[in-house]
């Protein structure tokens, strides 16, 4: 499997959840290359102090878990009682959602694995302030 085959974006899913049950954080930007990803988040507190390789311990804990990858698409209506859609366009009506046997459920176009254990081992390799509010966690799935 390349990197870019949905590995990525599943374990970027992974990330974002624990990132947002435990910090708080809001989802900025992401993205994906063959050499890896990243993924910016917002947030007002101060989280340099994060441990990479503590976060690359829990993100691989929850990819052990070989949790199924489901993509179902809903209605605007139906996805917005489940999810926040601030970042799906207004003008979208049916919402293409990706549910992590209900540990995260977000809405999602991109690709995905079906099932965790096929991410492989992810590894967080660098924890960055980019902005007054915005951090950056580049990453990579081998």
């Amino acid at each position: 499997m390349k990197p870019n085959d949905g590995r990525l974006q599943t374990a970027e899913h992974i990330l974002l959840r624990i990132l947002k049950d435990r910090y708080g954080v809001s989802a900025g930007l992401s993205r994906f290359k063959e050499e890896g990803g990243f993924l910016e988040v917002m947030t007002e507190k101060d989280i340099r102090h994060l441990d990479a390789a503590t976060l690359s311990r829990e993100v691989n804990r929850v990819i052990q878990l070989n949790l199924d990858v489901k993509k179902v698409v809903l209605s605007r209506e139906d996805a917005k009682k489940i999810a926040d859609l601030k970042r799906v366009p207004s003008y979208v009506s049916q919402v293409t959602m990706i549910d992590i046997n209900n540990f995260d459920k977000s809405p999602c176009a991109d690709p995905h694995v079906r099932n965790t254990s096929k991410i492989g081992r992810f590894e967080l390799t660098d924890i960055k302030r980019v902005g007054h509010d915005r951090y950056r966690f580049s990453f990579r799935v081998f």
